[in-house]
């Protein structure tokens, strides 16, 4: 599969619109589904920790951290309590005004914007100590201008992080992986979030994007940077989270 896949082809403005208000209904539903959900939360924990590996030394105020494709702002809140500055966007306009709404009165040191990093000018470009990308590959229609748009976000030796769905939500098969893995009560519990988002996938007529570890690790190189860490992660390790290092004297490939 290449990077770009058929999610690159132009598809009918109706369509284009429907996919954008499924989108922005799950994205106004996730953060319900996930709240206080254990595998989430150990997955925040899991970035939580990495991101402070790149973190600048002296005051924790001084590490700038972009979360690309916020969505409604639960990453970015909690990179922010850290004590980071964190600037988070995001391409849907209602998504960003919820996060604003949601978070006006936190004291923390965090800003949303309304942008697509693959086509609009990053506040900050080229200042951020870390990017963070969830799930942002498995759906962008651009995913190389994306990654290179995260590239030329980072400071020179900056980090990045970045997490793609290896494989689909599909629930019976990630229900039974789950029960083998740790039994059947947190098989169970994984339902809460696996039938919402196999039902999202059902409703999209674009085809999503899942990158083996290789796929993954080989557009990430092709991107600029370097590949310091790859694992599985999140339930049942349906996901695959990188670590990376903004690679020295080497620009993207492609723009």
């Amino acid at each position: 599969m290449e990077l770009a896949g058929s999610m690159a082809e132009r598809v009918p403005a109706t369509q284009a619109t429907l996919e954008r208000l499924i989108a922005l209904g799950y994205g106004l539903t996730y953060e319900a589904i996930v709240r206080g959900f254990g595998p989430y939360e150990a997955l925040l924990d899991e970035i939580v920790a990495l991101v402070g590996r790149g973190a600048a030394p002296g005051s924790p105020s001084g590490t700038r951290v972009l979360d690309v494709s916020c969505g409604v702002g639960t990453v970015a809140e909690r990179l922010a309590r850290r004590g980071w500055s964190v600037v988070a966007i995001d391409p849907i306009e209602h998504l960003v005004a919820v996060a604003r709404r949601n978070h006006r009165d936190s004291g923390l040191s965090l800003s949303f914007h309304h942008l697509d990093a693959a086509t609009g000018a990053l506040p900050g470009a080229g200042t951020f100590d870390v990017v963070v990308s969830m799930h942002t590959l498995y759906w962008h229609p651009d995913p190389r201008a994306l990654l290179a748009a995260c590239r030329r976000a980072l400071r020179p030796g900056g980090h990045a992080l970045f997490l793609t769905y290896e494989r689909p939500a599909h629930v019976r098969r990630i229900f039974t992986d789950v029960r083998a893995r740790r039994g059947w009560l947190d098989a169970m519990r994984s339902l809460r979030w696996l039938v919402p988002t196999a039902l999202f996938d059902l409703f999209r007529s674009v085809q999503p994007r899942y990158l083996s570890r290789e796929q993954f690790r080989a557009a990430l190189g092709e991107a600029g940077f370097e590949v310091l860490e790859t694992r599985e992660t999140f339930l049942a390790g349906i996901s695959l989270v990188a670590w990376t290092r903004a690679a020295e004297d080497d620009e993207p490939s492609y723009r």
